[in-house]
């Protein structure tokens, strides 16, 4: 593990700028990485810690915990003095308990599970239970012509919204765009918003990546406004989206917040499958660094 760290810091993968260690004399009994991305966002690895590691009659001023929280204190404070908005930890489902400990004693409260789900592009989407009509969507992509209206699409679309809620108000548009933009191989093409023609404030929007190492498109969000809701519109957008998708790659990912049950509902009945969980650990300044 540690050969193949440091072959992505040689590629520059992986930035060691936010690698905090303790010491103790010239001891080193504790480590943690961060890693910051864009959209001031920043991933937080949980703190390895053994003090084992003291020589002699040395002992470490504190407890195993004690470490490891300041650290991830020290780190979270840094974070936010370089301007990241939010810093997060995802830990696979069963976690380790060590983990959570440390990550809460250290600031960094768990908040939600993660549900990743999958289905294969190949094949269609159930009818819709109750049978009704849908109305339309006319879809457009993302463009220097479309910036505008895409923005308050999306804007519209963090509404009263079930997914994250931690999260609102700690970031720009412009941040979350980029955000997404770097989490994948981006493309205008797969930026789109949907909309009916008669009734604008009725749209979805839907951002998609290409995850070509694993034969798969990622639908990195999904929102619909307040007056798209409830009419059917988000299993219309999640059967374009595996139109668009199919083409392309074998499979469609996608995540959902556990709490978020409309939606849970909907990618279930559009046949997608869990394939992991993990915890959310979450911390979101919504003010300025030194303001």
């Amino acid at each position: 593990m540690v050969n193949r760290l440091l072959a992505e810091v040689e590629q520059g993968t992986i930035d060691l700028t936010e690698l905090w260690v303790a010491r103790q004399a010239d001891v080193m009994v504790g480590a943690l990485l961060a890693q910051v991305y864009a959209g001031r966002t920043a991933a937080l690895w949980p703190p390895e810690v053994s003090l084992d590691r003291m020589p002699g009659a040395r002992i470490w001023r504190g407890s195993r915990n004690q470490v490891a929280a300041d650290l991830i204190r020290q780190a979270v404070a840094g974070l936010r003095d370089a301007g990241v908005r939010v810093v997060q930890t995802l830990i696979e489902r069963p976690g380790k308990a060590q983990q959570v400990e440390d990550l809460k004693l250290g600031g960094m409260p768990y908040v939600t599970d993660l549900i990743y789900l999958s289905r294969l592009t190949a094949g269609s989407v159930a009818t819709r239970p109750t049978g009704l009509s849908v109305p339309r969507l006319v879809w457009a992509h993302y463009s220097p012509t479309t910036a505008a209206q895409f923005q308050t699409v999306l804007e519209a679309t963090y509404e009263q919204s079930l997914d994250m809620p931690e999260l609102m108000g700690a970031r720009s548009l412009d941040d979350i765009q980029a955000s997404h933009r770097a989490t994948g191989h981006y493309q205008d093409e797969l930026w789109q918003i949907g909309y009916l023609p008669q009734e604008p404030a009725a749209a979805a929007v839907l951002l998609m990546l290409d995850r070509p190492d694993r034969d798969a498109m990622e639908v990195a969000y999904l929102g619909l406004t307040p007056a798209a809701r409830g009419r059917g519109l988000g299993r219309a957008t999640v059967i374009h989206a595996l139109e668009v998708a199919r083409p392309l790659r074998a499979r469609l990912e996608l995540a959902v917040d556990s709490r978020n049950t409309p939606a849970k509902r909907l990618y279930t009945q559009t046949g997608f499958r869990p394939t992991e969980v993990r915890g959310v650990h979450l911390v979101a300044f919504r003010d300025e660094p030194n303001g």
